[in-house]
């Protein structure tokens, strides 16, 4: 498998099979994203992770390119798109698994995380990508949400690092908990260069004590799997 950072909380995935996009949000580099995507990902309603007129118009400009989206999202949607494009929209919950672009995906969690007790809650999917059983690593987008995807132990954590719901302690907690053997920082559109840094050096030692890797990608670099860790899986 090949991913591409794509800013903030935006993932490319591919095999030589089909391509899909996790979270193309509004912090995100959306230019020519969805040139040949076989299906977008979305965790969950919030416009950091889902630009909804730039998915609506993908749908519309491909009639084979596929949405999964939870329910509330995935009907936001529908509404937006003409009759014939309203089939390409899937509504997804937590335990689904599927095949798609060559990728085996399946979905963990349910509800973002608490950003204020005034602040309605919303639906949140986690999207496992990959099949250790067929030699393909295991990479985990939990979207906003620090809940522990049951069953699965990922090769490759995308590990939000800063929100308005989180802080750093309760990012480390859980990437410690999902026991990934690689972190990689995402859902850090808000940080500054300065931000960047201090938390790349605080989780980093963390991730070092917890015998785990902490790699930072370069959004819009195209890399293998397997030589980020160290395999030998495509």
């Amino acid at each position: 498998m090949r991913i591409k950072l794509r800013g903030h909380s935006c993932l490319e995935a591919s095999t030589i099979d089909g391509k899909v996009l996790l979270d193309p949000g509004g912090f995100s580099q959306l230019d020519d994203a969805f040139d040949g995507i076989n299906a977008v990902l979305v965790t969950h309603e919030h416009a950091d992770h889902a630009d909804q007129p730039a998915i609506a118009a993908a749908l519309e400009a491909n009639s084979i390119l596929e949405l999964y989206a939870p329910a509330a999202l995935a009907q936001a949607m529908r509404d937006q798109l003409p009759p014939a494009a309203q089939s390409q929209v899937v509504t997804v919950r937590a335990g689904a698994d599927f095949i798609v672009g060559g990728i085996r995906v399946r979905t963990f969690g349910g509800t973002h995380a608490t950003i204020h007790h005034s602040i309605a809650l919303v639906a949140n999917v986690g999207y496992l990508l990959g099949d250790r059983a067929v030699g393909q690593l295991e990479v985990f987008h939990p979207g906003d949400s620090y809940q522990v995807p049951v069953g699965a132990q990922p090769d490759v954590l995308l590990l939000p690092v800063m929100a308005p719901w989180g802080k750093m302690a309760e990012a480390a907690d859980f990437a410690v908990a999902v026991d990934a053997r690689c972190w990689m920082p995402i859902h850090d559109g808000l940080l500054n260069a300065n931000g960047l840094g201090l938390f790349d050096r605080q989780l980093g030692a963390i991730a070092q004590r917890a015998g785990c890797s902490y790699v930072r990608l370069e959004p819009g670099i195209e890399h293998h799997l397997d030589e980020l860790l160290g395999g030998t899986n495509e």
